[in-house]
């Protein structure tokens, strides 16, 4: 504490920080629910990718041409290029791919 400061200035200053992590945490656990409501409804969420290279190190990259990414969150979705894969991740309903063999996950508490 700094002698130009009270104790009532840095208990402040505590509960705004707390609060700023409450807001940041609801904001997490919303964009999380989203996120997860999306495989619920037995869709792909496009979460992981694997891009092309030569020599492969995984099997389904021997399926891409230089550039293009395929979808290794369940849908196996090839993209055309980084920008694709990103647009279709930050909202997976614009384009949505059904998941093959969906099991709803059970409720969340």
């Amino acid at each position: 504490m700094y002698s130009d400061e009270s104790s009532s200035d840095e208990l402040e200053a505590i509960r705004t920080e707390r609060l700023d992590i409450d807001l940041k945490m609801a904001r997490m656990h919303a964009e999380a629910d989203a996120w997860h409501a999306v495989r619920d409804r037995g869709y792909c969420n496009h979460g992981s990718a694997v891009g092309y290279r030569n020599p492969p190190v995984y099997e389904v990259q021997r399926l891409l041409k230089p550039g293009q990414l395929i979808c290794t969150a369940g849908c196996s979705t090839i993209f055309h290029d980084d920008e694709d894969w990103y647009a279709q991740l930050d909202n997976p309903m614009a384009n949505p791919v059904p998941l093959p063999a969906h099991t709803p996950t059970p409720a969340r508490k």
